[in-house]
């Protein structure tokens, strides 16, 4: 499917990912991370009774497997646990990854009230945070990004704020109060930052997104409730392209939308996946399986988007919406105008 609407034409790629427990596929994954040559790094929350499956998943853009980073932790301790003592490198309500210029990743747990620390082969660093409501303290943290400047915003959803930090734990200031109006806040969920330094938030309950500067002065916000062009119901994620573009997940509307600097409406995206390598492999590894498929009725729903909770824009306009309740990651390239014509129907 290709979409083109003010000069920009948004191309689907590829899918990436499975249901699986472990391995090559996902488990209710909420988050990735693009880091160089390629490298992607998908947390999958699992669910509480597959402890073993809350991971990160380590692969490339071209669906090559590398390796995953398990839950090395004493999960059933943890869970009475909130945060102080919790096990080196466990994982309870991972929500959201992102890289620091080293490309160490930085983990929010929402469960253990902190920031875990890996380096990019799954090496345990440490992490920092404790339940509170003063600076410095989270109540369930959720969206993470990096600035320009290797500074962390962290949405400290509970208590309807975002926190600054540097990455290795130092605070440096917070804004935002419970509420409806300009630069309130009502369990906020995902960030980014664009090029000029300013901060996009994904304000869940609000329905809608709010734009901030980098020091948290309110600049703008856009999106009401409903079903409509730029309409949001429960928007969990919001990601910012190096041209200004914005993208927001829109989770109970089952889509991603796109709007263009001044918060203009742009585009929709409900989805195009197609199989993806992993799941091909696996049907060739199990007859039955596709057998079944081919007999079945209604599969053409399979490539529409359900629950899409987070949206990632690399450096080469790739855009990635990951899929919660399908198990996958949907890829989409921004094209210019002169691409037209000249694609030759394969991978971006």
């Amino acid at each position: 499917m290709t979409t083109q609407v003010q000069g920009a034409t948004f191309r689907y790629s590829h899918t990436i990912g499975r249901g699986e427990e472990a391995g090559t596929g996902f488990k209710n994954p909420v988050s990735l991370a693009r880091g160089a040559d390629d490298m992607m790094y998908v947390v999958s929350r699992s669910y509480d009774y597959r402890a073993d499956s809350k991971r990160i998943t380590i692969c490339t853009v071209g669906e090559d497997y590398i390796g995953e980073i398990g839950n090395a932790g004493r999960l059933g301790a943890d869970l009475m646990d909130t945060g102080e003592n919790a096990s080196p490198g466990s994982l309870v309500w991972p929500t959201s990854i992102t890289l620091d210029k080293e490309e160490n990743l930085y983990v929010s747990d929402e469960w253990l009230n902190r920031i875990a620390i890996f380096t990019k082969d799954g090496e345990w660093v440490g992490a920092w945070g404790i339940r509170g409501s003063g600076d410095g303290e989270f109540d369930q943290p959720s969206g993470i990004t990096f600035d320009s400047e290797d500074n962390l915003y962290v949405v400290d959803t509970g208590n309807n704020r975002i926190q600054r930090y540097t990455k290795d734990g130092r605070f440096l200031g917070q804004w935002g109060r419970q509420g409806s109006g300009d630069g309130e806040l009502d369990m906020p969920w995902g960030i980014d930052t664009d090029s000029e330094g300013n901060v996009y938030v994904a304000d869940w309950r609000n329905d809608r997104i709010q734009k901030f500067t980098g020091d948290g002065q309110f600049l703008m916000k856009f999106g009401t409730t409903g079903k409509g062009e730029g309409e949001f119901n429960r928007p969990t994620d919001v990601a910012v392209d190096k041209e200004g573009l914005i993208y927001v997940a829109d989770w109970d509307n089952d889509r991603v939308q796109v709007f263009d600097g001044q918060a203009r409406f742009i585009t929709v995206i409900l989805g195009d996946a197609t199989l993806s390598k992993w799941g091909e492999t696996k049907l060739d590894a199990n007859p039955e399986m596709r057998l079944q498929r081919e007999v079945a009725q209604g599969l053409e729903r399979e490539r529409f988007l359900r629950g899409p909770i987070g949206v990632v824009v690399d450096d080469q306009d790739r855009l990635f919406i990951v899929d919660s309740q399908r198990n996958r990651i949907q890829i989409y390239r921004k094209l210019p105008p002169y691409f037209l014509g000249r694609w030759d129907g394969g991978r971006l």
